[in-house]
């Protein structure tokens, strides 16, 4: 298991250290591409000291907008090197959301894909602050940007020197602004520091018993914490090997982990009811991951894929709260046991009172060693205040807690519905509509009722070529769910709104127009209104 002092906790150098332990080991692949250790930190170096020439200091702010490439990870160390904080932009930005981040972070320098560069000249205009953009996969001349911002081309970076920059780069120093996936409305820019990350991933590598001579498989996009922060650091402590994919694809999962021979396979919970609806094969047992991680335990899952499930509660914000180790015990629906090595975690009521095991509450933490969370929500004072609130930080999640310390997440808190005086988790209520075997993914949300309070909507993503019916899904759910959670609504739509990292962006589902047919359960029959 390795062990760090709060002050080793630095990305740059721990690089520069795994480097110079393993420097012709293979650290990273992409495709048909692997990358030594040697040769990450030598580009780290060079994108380091060209990123400086433009002007990037300590503390100045980078955004990176890239696919799953080599170029992120030189950009993201290459940062780290110069203490200066990394911004990673969600790859489906464009727009307001794109202006709003760039700006919100007070980025003066963007390294951005070629394929993106139109959706920036829309919004440069509006961008004061951005001085230097840096393309990766440039083909063309790089004009059509205001006077005040340069173009160069990625190269002119990797040409650059590759002498370490002489940056004493402390575990206390600001090393990201990471903005929240916007699930539930505008996203907060999580600035964190050097030590928050490394914790992040040391308190990992101990929940999935991750050792040296091990491997992951991550399809998730690097601008997300699970690949960067619980993939890639981790690997860096090891010194391991990670392989990424562009992108998650159900049909491929499997193959790409036995291609890769990892050891830990990563995903998230939605991920798990997709790649069960896939077409059963004779060898979805014979594959070389022990572990996924992210999810809720299911047997079928495991038994199926030979895979155990690792299930955590945590954020960006926090790190690792709560965990069900991997070689520890498991409670059906538990995220596991407080993470008290690093954080006193509670649940509370509203006025902030402790509440007794067995009620719910929101999951309230503070960390047991410095600097390991989240600093501030960067340029958003009123909103730091309200998280910290009595001293707690606030997740915004419920729970409930069980005599033994075990905690059951029933929901984040925006998302509960309240039905004729009822309190309903839309996490149970989803949980009971996915293992219907033609159901692929569906979301529950709470919509206003003409009585006061809520009505439950729950709405669908069918298999390919079901023939599912809402009649059929409501003689379900009247079978497997308590009265009060079936849903009045029904919506079948082909697919969800969702982040790059697949989390289903329930605000769109509850401030957008129908995207399918809707069926309203009523009476004497049921009624149909199209979107």
């Amino acid at each position: 298991m390795v062990v760090l002092q709060l002050e080793e906790r630095v990305i740059g150098t721990l690089l520069r250290r795994a480097a110079e332990r393993h420097a012709d080991q293979v650290f990273l692949q992409f495709g048909d591409l692997d990358l030594t250790y040697a040769t990450v930190e030598e580009a780290a170096n060079r994108v380091a000291n060209g990123l400086r020439a433009l002007g990037l200091e300590r503390y100045g702010k980078v955004a990176i907008m890239l696919p799953n490439c080599p170029q992120f990870l030189y950009a993201w160390f290459g940062a780290a090197k110069l203490g200066a904080i990394y911004v990673p932009i969600n790859t489906d930005y464009k727009g307001d959301i794109l202006r709003y981040q760039v700006d919100k972070a007070d980025v003066t320098h963007l390294v951005i894909d070629a394929g993106y560069f139109d959706r920036l000249q829309q919004v440069a205009h509006a961008l004061p602050k951005l001085r230097h953009v840096i393309v990766v996969n440039a083909s063309a001349a790089l004009d059509a940007l205001p006077d005040h911002m340069t173009a160069h081309p990625f190269g002119s970076l990797t040409s650059a020197p590759a002498t370490e920059p002489d940056v004493d780069v402390r575990y206390s120093d600001p090393h990201a602004i990471s903005f929240t996936s916007g699930t539930t409305g505008p996203s907060k820019g999580v600035l964190a520091v050097n030590c928050h990350v490394v914790t992040m991933a040391l308190d990992w590598n101990k929940c999935v018993d991750y050792v040296p001579g091990e491997a992951i498989y991550s399809p998730l996009p690097l601008f997300h914490a699970i690949a960067a922060w619980v993939g890639v650091v981790p690997t860096l402590l090891c010194g391991n090997r990670i392989a990424l994919a562009e992108r998650f694809s159900a049909s491929t999962y499997w193959d790409q982990v036995r291609h890769y021979k990892a050891d830990i396979a990563h995903g998230i919970f939605s991920m798990i009811p997709i790649l069960l609806k896939q077409e059963p094969r004779p060898d979805d047992g014979d594959q070389p991951a022990r572990a996924f991680y992210l999810g809720q335990h299911n047997a079928d899952f495991e038994a199926r894929f030979n895979c155990r499930i690792v299930e955590v509660f945590g954020s960006t914000e926090t790190g690792i709260v709560t965990m069900s180790p991997y070689a520890g015990e498991r409670r059906t629906g538990s995220c596991g046991q407080a993470n008290a090595e690093t954080f006193d975690v509670m649940l509370v009521d509203d006025d902030d009172m402790p509440i007794e095991a067995g009620e719910t509450g929101e999951i309230v933490v503070r960390p047991r060693q410095p600097f390991s969370m989240l600093h501030d929500y960067y340029n958003m004072p009123t909103e730091t205040l309200g998280a910290f609130r009595n001293l707690w930080f606030h997740t915004g999640d419920n729970a409930r807690i069980d005599a033994d310390g075990f905690y059951y997440f029933v929901d984040r808190k925006k998302d509960a519905i309240r039905r004729r005086g009822d309190n309903i988790s839309s996490f149970e209520v989803e949980s009971v509509v996915n293992r219907h075997a033609e159901v692929v993914e569906c979301a529950a949300i709470a919509v206003a009722s003409e009585l006061g309070e809520d009505e439950v909507k729950v709405v669908v993503v069918r298999r390919s070529g079901s023939d599912l019916t809402a009649e059929d899904l409501w003689t379900y759910c009247d079978a497997h769910m308590p009265r009060f959670w079936v849903p009045r609504y029904i919506e079948f739509r082909d697919a969800m709104p969702k982040t790059p990292s697949q989390k289903i962006q329930k605000y769109l589902l509850r401030a957008g127009e129908d995207a399918g047919a809707v069926f309203e359960r009523g009476t004497p029959m049921d009624r149909q209104r199209q979107a």
